[in-house]
């Protein structure tokens, strides 16, 4: 529904769409924009001012039986108006929905008292618990307190806690990089990229992500020496790199498309060659590689597979 508003700053009088009812059987792309943070929002077209609009909301996903409100408590509402508002709510998703469908769960909305725990349940829903959420914003809190701290600060931090900074921690970093790039902003871009650097070779995470960096760079540059990325470039990598199984994965992943029967029958030959040679523990390892490698393929090809039988189901 569309909904009356005053602009506070200007006067300016305008309507924005509200959203009370989200169910998301019905209208699934809603899920993403309450995540989003695109939900009831009001922008004045004169000024610019807006924000998020206080409103009541009832959220519905029938696939995981889940069926909550959220009344703010900027309504004002006393209690026996606020029973009347979750029972009209209530009422209206009940009424949308055909009676085959509905279920004892939706005579008992859970009432959610803030919004942010109201987004907690949502994001449940997609495996993100509050725990997972907790983390990233002590992780984000960590990052800025790191890009201001001074040097004993800072190494009194990392070893403090060392169990924050991995790929999360990282991708942050290099979101903070890139705004600051492409606002050439070099006051912010500069101790930016220095506690990267410092990241990078004193943290345990830091150092794998060189590492893979240092992998792929070379697995690359090898790619464009052969004018493309052969079976035999991908197996020689490999074979580099055979005693650290996350840089295999990770090699494989890239190189998929010279995964070939070419490739399986190099390495097939490297193992019975070190079996030759009696080096149990490298045809241990190589056997261990060919196997989860073959797995790998065999799971994009089940995949492929997938997408092209879904597509082809639309098609007919």
């Amino acid at each position: 529904m569309y909904t009356q508003i005053s602009c506070p700053n200007c006067g300016t009088n305008y309507s924005a769409e509200v959203h009370q009812v989200i169910d998301v059987g019905r209208n699934p792309e809603l899920k993403a924009a309450l995540l989003s943070g695109q939900i009831n929002v009001a922008v004045c077209p004169s000024c610019g001012t807006g924000g998020q609009l206080s409103s009541a909301m009832v959220y519905h996903d029938p696939e995981h039986d889940l069926f909550m409100i959220h009344v703010p408590q900027e309504l004002s509402l006393d209690q026996l108006e606020r029973e009347k508002y979750i029972g009209q709510l209530t009422r209206e998703v009940l009424d949308n929905t055909p009676p085959e469908q509905r279920r004892a769960y939706m005579l008992q909305p859970k009432t959610m008292f803030t919004m942010q725990s109201f987004l907690e349940k949502v994001l449940e829903t997609e495996g993100i618990t509050k725990e997972m959420i907790e983390r990233q914003q002590n992780q984000a809190e960590l990052l800025n307190t790191l890009i201001t701290a001074d040097q004993d600060v800072a190494d009194h931090l990392l070893s403090e806690r060392a169990d924050e900074i991995d790929e999360v921690f990282f991708a942050m970093l290099r979101q903070y990089i890139e705004a600051a790039s492409q606002m050439n902003d070099n006051q912010q871009l500069v101790p930016l990229i220095n506690l990267q650097a410092k990241l990078m070779t004193e943290t345990e995470m830091g150092r794998r992500l060189e590492r893979q960096q240092i992998a792929l760079h070379g697995l690359n540059r090898s790619a464009k020496d052969a004018d493309g990325l052969t079976p035999a470039v991908l197996l020689e990598h490999i074979l580099k790199n055979q005693e650290d199984p996350e840089l295999v994965r990770i090699l494989a992943q890239a190189g998929l498309q010279a995964m070939t029967y070419e490739f399986f029958t190099g390495l097939t030959n490297e193992i019975e060659r070190q079996e030759l040679a009696g080096n149990e523990e490298a045809v241990e390892r190589l056997s261990s590689i060919r196997s989860e490698l073959l797995q790998m393929q065999e799971d994009v090809q089940t995949q492929t597979r997938q997408v092209l039988g879904e597509a082809q189901e639309i098609l007919n």
